[in-house]
């Protein structure tokens, strides 16, 4: 049997810092760097790899004014979905046609102008209103939007290639 009595108490580990973990062997001169490494040392003597800064964001800005700036460009602010809005976001044909069954019963549109609808989507289909917009295309338009006047706001010279 072992006496642990006159052990030596145990030594509390300590975590290593990542430093420590992926330490490098720093006893290298500039030669062997420039001989062994010479991408690197190209990287590290040439300023190639250099970049300009034209604009520092001031920290004292606060988040909220960058917020209502963005805010104050919501193209969609007031903006009122017609007919062929709702038609965009069905899916089916019989989406279409209950779209049109609804918005004519509420009395949005003209009794002659859902027989229109109605004969156009049985005919050519839904998509002849164009393609489905999925349930985020106005917010994702609305981004859009926002960032494009901010940019021109902000950079008056910014030519959009579009």
């Amino acid at each position: 049997m072992v006496d642990r009595s006159t052990k030596e108490p145990k030594k509390k580990s300590r975590k290593k810092s990542s430093l420590e973990t992926f330490a490098i062997n720093q006893n290298i001169s500039v030669d062997e760097i420039r001989e062994k490494f010479p991408a690197l040392y190209s990287e590290l003597t040439n300023k190639k790899m250099s970049m300009r800064i034209d604009e520092v964001e001031d920290e004292s800005e606060s988040h909220s004014s960058r917020e209502d700036e963005r805010q104050s460009f919501d193209p969609f602010s007031n903006y009122e979905p017609n007919i062929f809005d709702f038609l965009a976001r069905a899916r089916t044909n019989k989406e279409g046609l209950d779209v049109v069954d609804f918005l004519s019963k509420q009395g949005q549109i003209s009794a002659k102008t859902a027989k229109e609808l109605t004969e156009k989507i049985k005919t050519l289909g839904i998509r002849c209103f164009g393609p489905e917009r999925p349930a985020d295309y106005y917010y994702r338009k609305s981004e859009e939007i926002r960032t494009k006047k901010i940019i021109q706001k902000r950079y008056p010279s910014h030519k959009d290639d579009e």
